[in-house]
């Protein structure tokens, strides 16, 4: 059981907000589970190695993981700080006299960055899948809609 609550935290590290974001980017909740779960990047890292590992990749398969993780980190680190910074203008605003104008004009901004950060995830995801073998993408799909189905295992 240990194994498949580790298995679990994983998907969701990885894949699970990269599909989220790809099917939901456009909501609020979403966007902000999203800026709110960077803070967690050293957590969900060792939840995506766990993740591979379950998937029993190849000394190839995991270079290749590893490398494809450390790239679009790379590209998301300063996304996910323009995200963020954006997200406490937003709040400084609401808190102060902003119009409604202002309001809407920095909603539309952070979308849009949550949206390209959406992007870069599903595009690490592809990446990723592509290295998998039909086994694995299968396996990792069962993990994933295991994870749906029993959302709060990982709390």
């Amino acid at each position: 059981m240990l194994l498949r609550d580790q298995i679990s935290r994983t998907v969701v590290a990885v894949f699970g907000l990269s599909m989220a974001v790809v099917f939901t980017a456009s909501t609020p909740v979403m966007a902000e589970v999203i800026a709110q779960a960077t803070p967690n990047q050293p957590r969900m890292n060792q939840r995506s190695g766990q993740l591979m590992n379950a998937l029993n990749p190849t000394p190839e398969q995991q270079q290749q993981l590893q490398a494809i993780r450390q790239e679009h980190q790379e590209k998301m680190r300063p996304q996910q700080q323009q995200m963020r910074q954006t997200q406490e203008e937003l709040n400084g605003l609401m808190a102060g006299n902003a119009s409604e104008t202002e309001l809407r004009q920095k909603h539309d901004q952070l979308m849009v960055l949550k949206e390209q950060m959406g992007e870069l995830q599903f595009d690490m995801m592809l990446k990723m899948r592509a290295v998998l073998t039909p086994e694995q993408r299968s396996q990792l799909a069962n993990l994933m809609q295991e994870r749906r189905q029993n959302p709060r295992r990982d709390r």
